[in-house]
């Protein structure tokens, strides 16, 4: 703080999450100093808190909240938190590069896996900046307040967000859950626009793809060029990422509550359903050493994003009466070929931005 009582910065996160802040090591072990692998830990303590302390504020629950925790309304101030936070680490994603191999690591690697909680809880608005959709958007709407995220910020947060395994989980398991009850708004709820139901089909799995596309290569990257997780490592992860599926279908039962309670909440018609296929897609979208080498980084990726879709349809149509088979295989073709598209668009997007 300044002499005349002024701060002399804009707000505590740009102070903590600047590159050159000095985090000491928090640590009672009377040996760290003599022990490397310790010290290094000990000074991951503080960036770690601040994850838990971002998520916090920005979900409006403690951190380690469990499944059945309300979700609660995001506000403006929670908002607007969550876009400087994307385009703090969208603008400078080396501050949470972690490399494996070489320990030349950014100084904010430990937060991801809370990135990763908060991108879930904000899916709305992370599926919004996909495509550049309008922030009041129907058919993908925020809950509550709109972050407003810039798109190409937004990308860049998702590709580094997303090599941490528990954030990868975490952001799959709500991206499915977010696209499965878009695509159920599109098939069974009263709409008065004039596009054709598989043209709305293809929009709403569309950005999730895209979403599912950047997860693929940065579980990739992760792997392959950064030696910072294992196949293993992305697969036990899941394990504890069912919540997500059934706090974001969730809040698609009243948009307008300030909490929507998870326990007793109608959204059985599809959470068991999703919980599985996201545990398959995340066991599925492995790379070999073999498809590595030959480019194919993201190829059970986009398998498992069509499947996905499809999923997503097969729920929606399997409650309304009107649709018969041949408009369902439709309807399922064309969130096939939409999700095949936008997942590669997703993965090439991610793939560009290294270079």
């Amino acid at each position: 703080m300044k002499l005349d009582g002024k701060l002399g910065f804009k707000s505590y996160l740009d102070v903590c999450t600047d590159k050159d802040f000095l985090w000491n090591a928090d640590s009672n072990d009377a040996y760290l100093y003599g022990n490397e692998d310790a010290n290094r830990a000990a000074h991951y303590v503080g960036p770690e808190a601040l994850g838990h302390a971002l998520e916090s504020a920005t979900t409006g629950r403690p951190y380690d909240s469990d499944d059945m925790s309300d979700a609660v309304r995001h506000t403006p101030e929670r908002a607007g938190l969550v876009h400087d936070i994307v385009d703090k680490f969208g603008s400078d994603p080396e501050l949470l590069k972690h490399n494996g191999d070489s320990g030349e690591s950014g100084p904010l690697y430990a937060m991801k896996d809370s990135l990763g909680d908060i991108t879930s809880e904000y899916m709305g608005d992370f599926q919004q900046a996909m495509y550049e959709e309008n922030a009041g958007s129907d058919m993908f709407p925020t809950f509550g307040s709109a972050a407003g995220l810039d798109p190409g910020h937004a990308q860049k947060f998702l590709s580094e967000v997303g090599q941490d395994p528990h954030a990868y989980a975490a952001i799959t398991a709500a991206q499915q859950a977010y696209t499965a009850d878009v695509v159920n708004g599109v098939v069974n709820d009263p709409i008065t626009s004039t596009t054709s139901m598989d043209g709305r089909v293809r929009d709403a799995v569309a950005p999730g793809a895209a979403i599912a596309g950047i997860m693929s290569d940065s579980r990739a990257d992760a792997i392959y060029q950064y030696h910072a997780a294992s196949d293993a490592d992305f697969n036990e992860a899941a394990a504890d990422k069912a919540k997500w599926v059934s706090r974001i279908l969730g809040m698609g039962v009243d948009k307008a509550a300030e909490h929507v309670p998870i326990l007793g909440a109608p959204i059985g018609w599809a959470s068991e359903d999703i919980q599985e296929s996201v545990m398959k897609s995340i066991e599925q979208d492995t790379t070999t050493d073999a498809e590595h080498a030959a480019g194919g980084e993201y190829s059970h990726g986009r398998s498992e994003a069509i499947r996905s879709a499809q999923d997503a349809v097969d729920n929606a149509v399997r409650h309304n009466p009107k649709i018969d088979m041949q408009t369902a295989d439709d309807l399922q073709r064309a969130a096939r070929t939409a999700a095949g598209i936008s997942h590669s668009d997703g993965a090439q997007w991610n793939s560009e931005s290294h270079h």
